[in-house]
């Protein structure tokens, strides 16, 4: 979606105008503050590891998956999570529905 539906320029309006958009590397090394707290890298071996907001957000049924669309309220719960690949017109569907 990175090369695709990120680059289509209505998906770039939308997010740009009505909400916050966060692309975050699950293997950050930097500890992130984010709502009063703070997420650390969490290394698992040699040079491989996971970062605590990548879990946090992007933990499904158990399970953290790539890539994750993890969607916000305003306070900071998690509304929608989607690990499928969203074509542009999809995605503005879906923000749409958001905005209800």
């Amino acid at each position: 979606m990175k090369n695709t539906t990120f680059k289509n320029q209505e998906v770039i309006e939308k997010l740009n105008s009505d909400f916050y958009f966060v692309d975050l590397n699950a293997e950050e090394k930097r500890a992130i503050t984010f709502n009063k707290h703070i997420f650390k890298y969490k290394p698992s071996g040699n040079n491989v590891g996971v970062h605590e907001l990548a879990l946090q957000l992007g933990t499904l049924n158990g399970q953290l998956v790539y890539p994750v669309l993890c969607v916000l309220n305003e306070q900071y719960e998690i509304i929608a999570q989607y690990n499928s690949y969203l074509k542009p017109a999809d995605f503005n569907l879906l923000l749409g529905k958001l905005q209800e």
